[in-house]
């Protein structure tokens, strides 16, 4: 179980931005449902706010937290990771400068990718180790579905008032690589690369929250 205090961290650091964050979902998926994901926590734009709050010990009840307590629980995340069944290659980065955080690694079929994903929520489920079904692949008809399990809004009015701007000024994207052509996708938001091998789906938090947009999709392969 991945310490809840990295959520904590992480929650901090996201809300003395209150600016505009951006997570970046990638995997590349082969034929036979192995394949590779990388996560992106992207604050960029938010970089001259955050080095200015950072000299506060707190805001909004939040504590601010520093760069090595970020940094141990970010490499505690990783050492979780390492550990999951049907997990490789695993590599991360830490980028202080611009506050890019990623985290990307080999899976050997869907389940572990699953793993991977749930480890990156706090809830009971994940605390028991209990893999959620975020990503699922019919190797037989070619059909590749993300589903989405969490509850967005319930959590969102979990959320203190002063605090939601940041989540509603948030996007989620996700891209998804193949190496047989998509034949169709379900979500119309989504689009399709050129040679139609890739997908790309971008949606505001504030869209998910309300239910207008959502990132599930359903992609059937040639």
């Amino acid at each position: 179980m991945i310490k809840k205090s990295i959520y904590i961290c992480c929650l901090g650091l996201l809300i003395i931005c209150s600016s505009c964050f951006e997570i970046i979902e990638e995997v590349s998926l082969n034929d036979d449902g192995s394949g590779h994901v990388n996560l992106t926590l992207n604050l960029s734009r938010s970089k001259t706010k955050i080095n200015s709050l950072r000299l506060l010990d707190s805001i909004n009840d939040y504590k601010v937290p520093t760069e090595t307590e970020f940094k141990k629980e970010f490499e505690e995340m990783v050492r979780q990771v390492k550990a999951t069944a049907g997990i490789v290659a695993v590599s991360y980065d830490m980028n202080f400068d611009d506050y890019i955080f990623t985290l990307s690694c080999d899976f050997s079929d869907i389940d572990a990718l699953n793993k991977v994903i749930t480890k990156f929520n706090p809830d009971k489920a994940a605390s028991n180790g209990v893999a959620q079904k975020h990503f699922s692949f019919d190797r037989s008809n070619k059909v590749f579905k993300r589903d989405y399990p969490y509850d967005v809004a319930k959590e969102f009015n979990k959320v203190k008032m002063e605090d939601r701007e940041v989540l509603e000024n948030a996007s989620m994207t996700t891209i998804y690589r193949f190496l047989s052509p998509i034949k169709s996708a379900k979500n119309a938001q989504a689009k399709i690369s050129g040679s139609r091998k890739a997908i790309m789906l971008k949606v505001s938090a504030k869209d998910l929250i309300s239910q207008q947009k959502s990132i599930k999709n359903q992609i059937i392969l040639q």
